[in-house]
C-alpha cells in the first residue's frame, strides 16, 4: 500500500511511544510524567485541530487509518498527511526535553 510509509512508526517515534507506555520503570517515572505533560501542551498549542484529532484517534484510541477517515469524513491519504505533519511538530517539541 502506497500510504503505509507515512503510517509506519520511525525508531524515534516507536521509542517515544514505548517510553510513554511503560509503567513498571520507577526510575523514569518523573521523566515520563514531565514528557506527557509537555506533549499534552504541545498537542494543544502546536497542532491543528485535524492533526490533533488524527493523532489522538490513532495513538490513544488505536483506530486504523480507514476508521479515522470514516470518523472524520476525510480521505485516508489526508489522515496519513495529518499524522505525518503532526508527528513532525511533536518531534520538534520533544527534542527540547
Amino acid at each position: 500500500m502506497q500510504f503505509k510509509r507515512f503510517y509506519e512508526e520511525t525508531d524515534k517515534e516507536a521509542s517515544m511511544l514505548a517510553f510513554l507506555r511503560s509503567t513498571n520503570d520507577s526510575t523514569n517515572c518523573d521523566k515520563r510524567k514531565r514528557m506527557k505533560k509537555i506533549l499534552k501542551v504541545a498537542m494543544t498549542n502546536e497542532l491543528t485541530a485535524r492533526q490533533r484529532d488524527c493523532i489522538y484517534l490513532r495513538y490513544f484510541q488505536k483506530l486504523k487509518a480507514e476508521e479515522i477517515a470514516d470518523e472524520l469524513d476525510i480521505s485516508k491519504a489526508t489522515v496519513y498527511k495529518h499524522i505525518r505533519l503532526g508527528m513532525r511538530s511533536l518531534k520538534k517539541c520533544a527534542a527540547y526535553l
